[in-house]
């Protein structure tokens, strides 16, 4: 871009509303794929476990004792839990891009110094 400024990210910070600089931390490529691809297997095999645990404990229920069906039918309730590990994948996955500073990092380029003061003469 001819005569515009461009700022360099990597000497950007943000500051967040309670002070903290940070600064963002680049995405690795695919990384959105790979938590979405990641997020919907955990999804899918918690309902079909959780499926398969219901369908034990219904046909403990029918063809099997009342003891038996019993204890089958905690199955369900044991496997339920997993069906809230793909959203708790979603919601803590943007937090780690962030990483919070205390003061300006060794590896963070210093800023540039500022030219001296002209003294009149």
């Amino acid at each position: 871009m001819a005569g515009g400024f461009v700022p360099d990210p990597a000497r950007l910070y943000e500051v967040g509303r309670d002070g903290l600089p940070y600064t963002v931390e680049p995405e690795a490529p695919g990384a959105a794929v790979a938590l979405e691809t990641r997020a919907r297997r955990w999804w899918v095999g918690a309902v079909l476990a959780n499926a398969a645990a219901m369908g034990v404990a219904a046909g403990a229920a029918m063809l099997g004792s009342r003891l038996l069906a019993a204890w089958l039918g905690i199955l369900p309730i044991l496997t339920a839990p997993l069906l809230l590990v793909a959203p708790l994948l979603r919601h803590f996955a943007p937090r780690r891009l962030r990483r919070f500073h205390r003061r300006r990092p060794g590896d963070f380029p210093p800023p540039p110094s500022p030219p001296p003061p002209v003294l009149p003469s």
